[in-house]
């Protein structure tokens, strides 16, 4: 580390703590305290904390430095350190960054592979397998150097990629505690992976999809477990940037895209057989026909893996000679040509094979056949046999439909179709797999009837399996083995209703895990094709809560001003509509999301006449003691708590938190959301102690983002109550938890900056809450205006932290303007505004403007008794400002302030010491 940090620069601890926070790539904050303890070789930080260093001193080192050959240079370092004496001399206000001096378990409780066996779920490779030697050796090489860098197996479709990675898999499997396959066509199909190996690892302790796959990756990367991940079939690099692990075992990549020979850290392009490699593989197969007519066929089929295996496959099925073969081969490329397919490109290869094959297995079978046509309109992903049986009570097409009642049918189907080379087949028979190429191939074959009544079946089979209520953690496996398959049949134009009911429930699945990308790309499909539908239409019920989802989607990926207008077309349909009307459910539930979007507009008393229309409709419907209405109040609250009135909401969210208790249970996501309410609540009364006390506990599998929510809560109620480098913690982890659960300007990433912004004041890193406040300030002008009160509560604590720089008059200037804003736009009585209001009145005094600075104090003490009351802190904060200027005692304030926060609080003993007592914001959640 410090030959690392000479070539670096030999930068300041504080300078590489601050750099880190400020970049957005990395995965933490390291305080410079643990930097300067990493320096001086004082106990070992944990993993994460010293990958951030690292990358910043390796982007910053004068010698160039591969930022990700440190990382698995330093992780190796890392896993070797010394365990004995780490906790000697570590800092204690720190000591939570640095691992124990008892390392704990590989991974979190999990359970560790027994000595000599694997945790895996990777598919058994083909039966039949040649060639390849010399990849194989390159691969192993690189897998198995020190430097541990990923690598990618980049090819067109056909070439035997999956192939061979399986092979390299089973020739070392021994050499690994876990071997993971993880489908990474669709980021949603990794991400389902990977948290089915934190099931496997004991470590899925969210509702959190995303949060989960963090948690894997991070006690991946942490442990002495030796690992390989293979992600087949991957896409756009990008797409699985987050989801893949930094450092620690090795990972290695299928895929037809190119982008990845410079994504991925070594890249191979696998190309077709050689000759020899072919005519070996025939061989291998049993193919016992001379060699002039291998090689002959060989050169039919260009020398594409996935079709030698295929011929060799048939042949062996049907015991057909070799010449009749290519003779019935070339009678059916004739066919192809003619219809206008290139000679020699894969694509006639394939078409030519299945063409022979099929035929000959509905010779046979017509169920077989049945089945091969309905797995081409299915995804190109292992498709269980229990999947299929499960679907046994949809009416699909006889004499398939009858064989899915019978799952050792199912799987002499499956072998038909392995043994004609049309599917892969695991060894038990249990799981096919079709190449997309005999996919597309099987498709062309059929007649536009065929085709219609076939993806008809894939759609009837696939609304069987939907487990519905995507809200419901547990059913998340089903959706997520199901999706792939609703989107490559295209589900969502399907002719029967419920097919496109399972495409909703696979877009809130989406939603749920926290693949908004997905989710709003799904949304726009279903949108777009429904709106255009003569049967549908932009009224129908699909449509319109395919819109709600996908302005959900698309507020949280940042694009609030769309998302909003959106909701607001769609209610105006909802409300005028015969259809529906102002009391339907889906009116009052998108009436809900409007609600949302004027709070975060800042338009909170319009907010609250919206959550009061709906909570009066919902009484008409229901009933006033019915939970759905007792729910429904919490929006009331939540609009009270921003327009300052924290006793009114608490009032409602104590009566809620009572109702759902009763209804659905204490330990319910329901119930403990109201309570995190209650946290704010408390915090707007300045009962700070009460808020901590309130704090809901999440056991098991709570969401992130809620979770995020109560962090923020506990972190702002830490300081408050002078535990600031406790709150400092806490607010620092809520901060990277929002920024990696919603991006950088989600509105609680945002909220989140603010908190660590004013914890870091506190802690008297004045800079460091400059340059965050800064940043908040400028994302919430861009993203929600200048005079929005979320951008002039920004701009209050901004202040603040100008007046702890010395840099009055900077802040006197945006003070000034922002106490004009927010008494127009909140009012003069609102919290915000009396905050802003004791800044301002302490740069009137330190501008020597002292009459003005009593004036204001003076109104506001006035206002604040009468808002605030005399039993919270901020009353008698201004009060001790206003003794300042008005050269009158403190004593009273001083003793209040004493009674109200402690002797040893900060605050206090800045009062007793004469200073001028601040006032930031911390807005309650939207």
């Amino acid at each position: 580390m410090h030959e690392l940090h000479r070539d670096a620069g030999k930068p300041g601890a504080r300078r590489v703590s601050i750099a880190i926070r400020d970049d957005e790539s990395l995965r933490d904050t390291v305080s410079h305290e643990t930097i300067s303890a990493m320096l001086r070789g004082t106990g070992l930080p944990k993993w994460v904390k010293v990958e951030c260093v690292v990358r910043k001193l390796a982007e910053w080192s004068v010698s160039g430095l591969d930022a990700d050959r440190e990382v698995r240079r330093f992780h190796q370092l890392w896993l070797a350190a010394d365990d004995d004496g780490l906790d000697g001399t570590v800092p204690a206000g720190v000591r939570n960054d640095f691992v124990p001096s008892q390392r704990p378990a590989p991974v979190p409780a999990g359970p560790a592979p027994a000595p000599g066996a694997t945790l895996t779920n990777v598919p058994a490779p083909a039966r039949h397998f040649t060639g390849r030697e010399r990849l194989l050796a390159e691969i192993r090489a690189v897998l198995s150097g020190s430097n541990r860098m990923p690598l990618s197996l980049v090819g067109l479709g056909g070439v035997g990629k999956t192939q061979l990675a399986l092979q390299y898999v089973a020739r070392w499997a021994a050499e690994y505690d876990v071997l993971w396959w993880v489908p990474a066509e669709q980021p949603s199909q990794a991400i389902a992976a990977l948290a089915a190996l934190g099931d496997q690892l004991g470590i899925s302790l969210s509702n959190d999809m995303r949060q989960i796959v963090r948690d894997v990756l991070a006690a991946l990367e942490e442990s002495a477990l030796r690992w390989l991940l293979i992600y087949d079939n991957a896409d756009q690099p990008e797409d699985l940037s987050t989801l893949l692990p930094a450092a620690g075992g090795q990972v290695l990549v299928t895929s037809r895209n190119y982008a990845w020979a410079s994504a991925a850290g070594t890249p191979f392009s696998v190309g077709v057989f050689s000759r020899d490699e072919s005519i070996a593989f025939m061989r291998e197969w049993g193919v016992t026909a001379p060699a002039d007519d291998c090689d002959t066929l060989a050169e039919q089929l260009g020398d594409l893996p996935l079709a030698v295996d295929q011929v060799c496959a048939m042949q062996t099925a049907t015991g057909m000679p070799l010449a009749d073969y290519l003779r019935l081969f070339a009678e059916h490329l004739d066919e192809l040509l003619a219809a206008g397919l290139r000679p020699g490109s894969r694509t006639t290869t394939v078409a030519t094979f299945v063409n022979v094959a099929a035929g000959r297995l509905r010779a046979e079978s017509v169920a077989a056949s049945q089945l091969l046509e309905l797995l081409a309109f299915m995804a190109p992903s292992p498709v269980p046999i229990y999947l299929l049986h499960a679907g046994r009570g949809a009416e699909v097409t006889l004499p398939l439909g009858r064989s899915l009642y019978s799952s050792e049918e199912l799987t002499r189907l499956a072998l038909q179709l392995g043994r004609y080379g049309l599917a892969q087949v695991s060894s038990d028979g249990q799981q096919l797999q079709m190449h997309r190429l005999v996919q597309v191939m099987v498709r062309e074959r059929l007649s536009e009837q065929e085709a219609y009544v076939r993806r008809l079946d894939v759609h009837r089979l696939l609304v069987e399996v939907n487990p519905k209520n995507p809200d419901d953690s547990r059913t998340w496996p089903q959706h997520s083995e199901i999706g792939p398959h609703l989107v490559t049949s295209d589900a969502l134009r399907s002719p029967e209703m419920p097919a496109r009911e399972a495409v909703l429930d696979q877009i809130r699945y989406l939603e749920r895990i926290g693949d908004f990308e997905a989710s709003a790309k799904l949304c726009r499909l279903a949108v777009d094709a429904w709106r255009a539908d003569s049967e549908l239409g932009p009224e129908h019920r699909l449509t319109t809560r395919a819109t709600r989802h996908l302005a959900n989607a698309l507020r949280s990926l940042g694009s609030y001003n769309l998302s909003r207008n959106m909701i607001v077309d769609l209610l105006k349909v909802l409300r005028t509509s015969d259809a529906y009307g102002p009391d339907h459910p889906d009116t009052l539930q998108t009436a809900n999301v409007l609600a949302f979007y004027l709070r975060l507009a800042g338009e909170y008393q319009k907010a609250f006449e919206e959550d009061r229309r709906r909570v009066e409709a919902l009484r008409r419907l229901h009933g006033p003691e019915d939970v759905r209405t007792t729910e429904a109040t919490g929006n009331l609250a939540v609009n009270l708590r921003l327009l300052g009135k924290p006793a009114a909401a608490l009032e409602y969210d104590a009566a809620l938190v009572s109702t759902l208790s009763r209804a659905v249970g204490a330990e319910n996501e329901r119930t403990l959301v109201a309570m995190r309410n209650q946290m704010w609540d408390l915090l707007g009364l300045g009962r700070f102690s009460d808020a901590v006390r309130s704090q809901p506990e999440h056991r098991g599998r709570r969401a992130a983002s809620e979770i995020a929510l109560v962090q923020q809560a506990l972190a702002v109620a830490l300081r408050k109550l002078g535990r600031v480098d406790a709150a400092l913690r806490t607010a620092a982890a809520n901060y990277r938890t929002c920024q990696s659960l919603n991006g950088p300007d989600h509105h609680l990433t945002l909220a989140s900056i603010m908190t660590y912004a004013n914890t870091l004041r506190a802690v008297g890193d004045a800079m460091g809450a400059r340059r965050l406040a800064t940043e908040a300030l400028d994302r919430y002008r861009r993203l929600f205006g200048a005079e929005n009160p979320l951008t002039l509560a920004a701009s209050t604590n901004l202040a603040v932290a100008l007046r702890a720089l010395g840099q009055w008059r900077e802040a006197y200037n945006i003070d000034e303007l922002t106490y004009e804003q927010t008494s127009r736009i909140l009012g003069p009585d609102h919290p915000h505004t009396l905050a802003t209001a004791i800044g301002l009145a302490n740069d009137l005094a330190h501008h020597h403007l002292q009459k003005d600075a009593v004036a204001l104090g003076s109104a506001t003490l006035k206002r604040l008794r009468q808002v605030r009351g005399d039993d919270h802190p901020e009353t008698w904060a201004c009060a001790a400002n206003l003794a300042l200027d008005q050269n009158s005692s403190r004593r009273e304030p001083v003793e209040r302030l004493t009674a109200l926060l402690g002797p040893d609080h900060p605050e206090v003993a800045a009062a007793l010491a004469g200073m001028r007592l601040e006032c930031d914001i911390e807005p309650p959640p939207t």
